[in-house]
């Protein structure tokens, strides 16, 4: 804390703490002369918040000039007008250190000062200016003020933190308005109906007051605290400041005089005025609470206003659809992408079930992951899906969806960047294909061929129907390719599939399981139907003859081995089945078909 203490001075900040000595000075002379009862501590103390905040909105370097200004003016006040020179000293150090040690607290606590725009600093505010700084300042002043005068220190220990506390609370945050140029700056930008409006609201105030507290029949304290309540609503902590000094300057001169509605009050002048003063810092206090709020949330609709144009600017601009929606699932945004996109007006939207921008295959999932991103709202779910567009056609969506929530964590809706995958489905549709087909001939290959037949075994478990298995051969294939080359044998490959692919019905497939080798599912036959489709392709190959482009003709024959579709067999065991079948057709002299045993 010391080491904050660097000492800088110029001829303004000495003729700024001459004028801090004297409103200390003039402050601690009217509490001493006007509300000290009974030769205690004066029960209505102003001249500390006057250097608490000069101390808040200075740089500790500069302190020193108006704590010794300060110092000067409370001896002179107080050696002058209260218990003499002999104790002034002491009393006013205490009140000094109770100045310095609210300033250092508030400045440790926010950093650069009193923050009265937010509600934990005016917690903090509340916490050290009318709680710490007085209580510890009271133990020193109640006890000298117990050596110079016949009192008690607990009654003047009482009497001093009630005193300050409540005059810190009182007039701390006026002073704070006035030093650190807020109020005049806010008063500045203010335009002509708005000054008219508070120079208006500032007269009701007068003549409120004054009416309350020119009267001694009817406790109406709670009346001026209306027009103090639509100052700070209307203008904040100006409004409040302004309307709470009018308070405070009414009453404490009808009080202090002997009337006003607080005479009404069972006791002598010093209870009076120490009601007051509670009344006033209560004021003070619920100004400032409202005020601070109002303010938090007007900087809350500023951001949110900076933020929503910010996301506006985005989502116009962007390529992917935001769209926003109800817990209800209706949607009350769209982005302009939207019509680009999906041909969708984004004002035509607006009001209308999310559901209905959905292929209905797909709406179950969908509608299941706003479900989850709504039980859920710090996590962000991912769904493909086929939207609708406007003219009826399909498209393909990717969405992120997460929870839209509100300030007290309520889900009230949700938010989905939807992006056209149309693209990416049919390259990864073209992807999956050539996973699954053979380059050369266009049927599929060994992979796709293993999930088929899977696929087939399945049904034929389940009663869904039967079928054969049948691996075929080329006869003599290595001489084709040795003799005639390997365009010439990819030519016989080619021509083989074109034949077996004619002579196949719909629901049969045929693959090619590498080199010459295929395979057949021949689908809703039996063994012997089976083996006479095969039988009637092996006929037709027989009699075809492939040009190789160099004037030769190659003439090829095929073999096979079928075996039946069996519940319980796995795929492997049919293959194995049908293998051993096909080496019986060919080590019985090729060209032939066999049946599995």
């Amino acid at each position: 804390m010391l080491a904050e203490f660097r000492v800088t001075f110029s001829f303004r900040s000495a003729i700024r703490a001459v004028l801090i000595g004297m409103l200390v000075f003039a402050a601690s002379a009217a509490a001493i002369r006007f509300t000290r009862f009974g030769g205690g501590p004066a029960c209505l103390w102003f001249a500390t918040a006057i250097l608490i905040v000069e101390l808040v909105v200075r740089s500790p370097r500069a302190w020193l000039l108006p704590v010794t200004a300060a110092m000067i003016g409370g001896v002179v006040a107080t050696g002058q007008f209260g218990i003499g020179y002999g104790y002034a000293p002491l009393v006013t150090a205490c009140t000094i250190g109770e100045a310095i040690l609210a300033a250092w607290l508030l400045r440790r606590g926010r950093g650069s000062g009193a923050d009265l725009g937010s509600l934990r600093g005016v917690f903090l505010f509340i916490a050290v200016a009318g709680g710490i700084a007085p209580a510890v300042s009271g133990i020193g002043g109640a006890a000298t003020i117990a050596l110079a005068t016949p009192t008690g220190f607990a009654t003047n220990w009482l009497s001093w933190y009630l005193g300050h506390a409540l005059g810190n609370l009182t007039l701390a945050p006026v002073v704070l308005l006035a030093l650190n140029g807020e109020m005049f700056a806010g008063i500045a930008r203010m335009r002509l109906a708005r000054k008219l409006e508070g120079a208006g609201l500032i007269l009701v105030t007068i003549v409120v007051t004054r009416l309350v507290f020119g009267q001694e029949t009817f406790p109406l304290l709670f009346v001026p605290l209306l027009p103090l309540m639509i100052a700070a609503f209307r203008f904040g902590r100006i409004g409040g400041a302004i309307t709470i000094v009018i308070l405070a300057t009414i009453g404490a001169t009808f009080t202090i005089g002997g009337s006003g509605p607080i005479r009404m009050i069972s006791g002598g002048t010093y209870e009076r005025v120490l009601f007051l003063q509670f009344y006033l810092a209560t004021a003070v206090v619920m100004t400032l609470l409202i005020a601070a709020e109002l303010n938090q949330r007007r900087r809350l609709v500023v951001a949110l206003r900076a933020s929503e144009a910010r996301y506006r600017l985005i989502t116009d601009k962007s390529t992917d659809i935001i769209l926003t929606q109800t817990v209800a699932g209706v949607i009350d945004y769209a982005s302009a992408s939207i019509l680009p996109l999906a041909g969708y007006e984004p004002a035509d939207l607006i009001g209308i079930a999310a559901g209905t921008l959905v292929q209905s295959e797909d709406l179950p999932i969908v509608t299941k992951t706003i479900r989850d991103a709504l039980a859920n709202p710090a996590a962000t779910f991912i769904v493909e899906y086929r939207g609708r567009k406007a003219d009826g056609t399909m498209l393909w969506c990717e969405s992120h969806t997460r929870a839209i929530t509100d300030e007290d964590g309520k889900v009230v809706g949700t938010v989905s960047a939807i992006r056209d995958i149309s693209r990416h489905k049919q390259l990864q549709a073209a992807l999956a294909q050539a996973a699954q087909t053979d380059p050369l001939t266009g049927i599929v290959n060994r992979r796709a061929f293993d999930v088929a037949l899977d696929q087939r075994l399945a049904d034929v478990a389940a009663g869904r129907g039967i079928g054969v298995c049948a691996v075929l051969d080329l006869d003599f294939f290595k001489r084709v390719n040795d003799r005639h080359g390997h365009d010439a044998g990819d030519r016989v490959l080619c021509t083989f599939v074109d034949v077996a692919r004619r002579s196949l019905r719909a629901e049969d497939l045929i693959a090619r399981l590498g080199g010459e080798e295929f395979a057949l599912i021949i689908w809703n036959a039996d063994l012997a139907e089976a083996h006479a489709i095969c039988e009637r392709l092996r006929r037709e190959v027989a009699d075809l003859s492939v040009t190789t482009g160099f004037g030769d003709d190659i003439r090829f024959t095929f073999s096979g081995g079928l075996a039946p579709l069996r519940a319980g067999r796995s795929r492997q065991h049919i293959l194995r089945h049908a293998d051993e079948a096909l080496y019986r057709a060919k080590n019985a002299g090729r060209n032939r078909l066999e049946l599995s045993s």
